[in-house]
């Protein structure tokens, strides 16, 4: 009985086994997010639908927050599709005569693989543009002056991952089954490009992040200057979770350009993570949606648990809620009396004003 002969080593093997099972984690990963990225989404579009579309503002997130998530999905069936295009050439590896590189060769299938990762890159510019006009909402016009280092950082990360585009679509061309030759300029270029577009991005979010933890931090120092009592608004709550999100964010990204660096046999660890970085990037808006929302029900509420428990007028507006809530506390005993009325005054006007920038978001 003849055995068939196979052009592949017994290391060539398992190297292309590994790196089959470096892929189908990846794909588990990414599963488990894109999971969490579906239920956000649906809360998030459900919400939006429930308030209505009527202003400009809602239809625009919610046409940015569908098409990310069609965006997303798609890359995700891809994902699948190339898995299992992988593990079929891989099967029928031993009895090909052809010598095939399972991480750089590509086939009819895989070819689209690099392409199509430079596109979904648009989902980082995005969600880089709702984090910006968020910070550009809420925070106070005298802050706003800083809002202008992470949209100068915010146009470098939409040309960086322009530019990762064409790069990856004139590859596409020259070489669509082979890898690139390492060494090359257009492989360089890639590969510098796909750092410096996380880096941008990173340096956009903590950016933006800041200015808000500063109208946040500012918000509640006014508050606790004029009434000694009181722990925090639900603004303060809102704000701190608006702030501890952003942060999280900036987190998936440090992780991003971190494992670029730690290689595995096949590829970086940065090569498995960043399919759950797109995913996560996807689905930050509907999340910040979301939180702005626990903002305005909150507001709605109708009984507060102070020292006399009063039900508002539901004709009233609900933006006002906090305020009159705030009201109810009691003085600050170190705060002379002629002083008090104004440090309400501030407070009430401090308030206001972030109220009123909240109900410029989404709602």
């Amino acid at each position: 009985m003849s055995s068939i002969s196979s052009p592949f080593s017994a290391a060539q093997v398992v190297g292309a086994g590994n790196y089959i099972i470096y892929r189908v984690s990846g794909l588990i990963a990414q599963t488990l997010f894109f999971g969490a990225y579906t239920i956000l989404i649906f809360l998030s579009t459900r919400m939006l639908l429930q308030r209505g579309l009527k202003a400009r503002t809602n239809k625009v997130m919610f046409a940015i927050t569908l098409f990310m998530y069609l965006l997303s999905s798609t890359y995700w069936v891809y994902s699948i599709l190339d898995i299992v295009d992988r593990m079929r050439v891989y099967i029928h590896a031993p009895t090909s005569r052809l010598a095939i590189d399972f991480a750089g060769d590509h086939d009819s299938i895989t070819k689209w693989s690099p392409p199509f990762n430079a596109i979904v890159l648009i989902n980082y510019v995005l969600s880089d543009g709702v984090v910006v006009w968020r910070a550009w909402v809420i925070c106070l016009r005298s802050h706003r002056k800083w809002l202008w280092i992470p949209i100068i950082f915010l146009v470098l990360t939409a040309l960086s991952v322009a530019s990762t585009i064409v790069f990856r679509i004139v590859a596409f061309i020259v070489s669509p089954i082979n890898d690139l030759p390492k060494g090359s300029p257009l492989r360089d270029g890639i590969d510098t490009l796909q750092v410096v577009n996380v880096g941008l991005s990173l340096v956009c979010n903590l950016s933006s992040t800041a200015v808000v933890g500063v109208t946040a931090w500012r918000h509640r120092q006014r508050i606790r200057e004029a009434f000694a009592e009181k722990k925090g608004s639900r603004t303060d709550h809102v704000l701190a979770l608006i702030v501890e999100s952003g942060l999280l964010y900036c987190m998936s990204a440090i992780i991003s350009i971190v494992t670029s660096f730690f290689h595995l046999p096949e590829g970086t660890i940065g090569d498995l993570y960043v399919p759950i970085s797109i995913q996560i990037a996807g689905a930050y808006p509907s999340l910040v949606l979301l939180l702005v929302n626990m903002k305005h029900s909150l507001n709605e509420t109708t009984v507060f648990d102070t020292s006399q428990s009063t039900k508002l007028n539901s004709t009233r507006d609900p933006s006002r809620v906090e305020v009159d809530m705030s009201m109810r506390f009691a003085r600050n005993p170190t705060v002379s009396v002629g002083s008090a009325g104004i440090d309400e005054d501030m407070d009430m006007d401090e308030e206001r004003r972030v109220n009123n920038n909240f109900r410029r978001l989404p709602q």
